[in-house]
């Protein structure tokens, strides 16, 4: 794709899951990458492999809740490349378990990670894209947070977030040369919760590919579109539903199976992730 060739891409959660599939695409794309996740192990395993491949990768360990980890990215990549040009928000954490069990600790894990971190990198390198009149920031949120998420509260609660703030941002800076998108993915397979628990989404909903996702990415960064939803099985309706009835959308998440499948997971104790 030749809009990313040369570009420098910093890509957040990309030691493992999703973001190692994303770094792949992004690297075969053209650009060089910065790969950032707080292993540091599982970075430089992406990125030998990226690198083996002749693509220049930077890999960073950082965890995206700590201020200072943050202005350690932003510095280690303007001293390596010098300019920013993606910024993509891929980390994330999740749990499923009802929310009067959840452990306070972790239902603020889940906001930090999942919706501060990402607003609060989206501000460091704003003002350098808005600098150099470009640049494009995608943020990978979920159906859970347009559509909600029994037993997910707190994760839903924070992609929700995630995705408005996006659709915001994204009215705010239209003109300047930045764009923001934001990737709603619905049940993943072969990566995430879902698949580390082997357990198959409900049939009604559908389950996507990563590389579905992957290419909503590619294409958001090609065509600068303020949101993507990646589901097999239309969910327009549900989202407008909601929109319009939370109570008639409710009862049609239960005929979808969609409560009844989250709640036994929580009953299976899934740990976060």
């Amino acid at each position: 794709m030749q809009p990313l060739r040369g570009k420098t891409v910093i890509l957040t959660g990309a030691s493992q899951g999703l973001g190692a599939v994303i770094a792949r695409a992004l690297a075969a794309a053209g650009a060089q990458l910065v790969l950032t996740a707080r292993s540091q192990e599982k970075l430089d395993a992406v990125a030998r492999e990226l690198e083996q491949q002749g693509s220049r990768v930077l890999s960073v360990a950082c965890d995206v809740t700590r201020e200072p980890d943050r202005d350690v990215l932003i510095g280690r990549t303007l001293h390596a490349f010098g300019r920013i040009d993606v910024l993509v928000n891929n980390a994330g954490v999740e749990e499923i378990r009802a929310y009067a069990e959840q452990d306070p600790a972790t239902v603020t894990r889940i906001i930090e990670t999942n919706l501060l971190a990402p607003m609060l990198l989206a501000r460091a390198v704003l003002p350098l894209m808005l600098a150099q009149k470009s640049g494009h920031v995608v943020n990978i949120a979920s159906l859970a947070g347009r559509t909600g998420m029994p037993y997910g509260a707190a994760y839903a609660g924070s992609k929700g977030g995630l995705a408005e703030w996006s659709i915001s941002l994204a009215t705010e800076l239209q003109g300047s040369g930045v764009a923001l998108s934001v990737i709603c993915p619905g049940f993943v397979a072969g990566t995430g919760m879902f698949a580390r628990k082997q357990t198959p989404a409900p049939r009604a909903l559908g389950t996507s590919q990563p590389e579905q996702v992957v290419a909503a990415v590619l294409r958001a960064l090609s065509g600068s579109p303020m949101e993507i939803v990646v589901n097999p099985k239309p969910v327009r309706l549900l989202m407008a539903l909601k929109a319009l009835s939370p109570r008639l959308a409710i009862s049609l998440s239960r005929r979808l199976g969609l409560v009844a499948f989250l709640r036994r997971l929580a009953q299976s104790g899934r740990p976060i992730s």
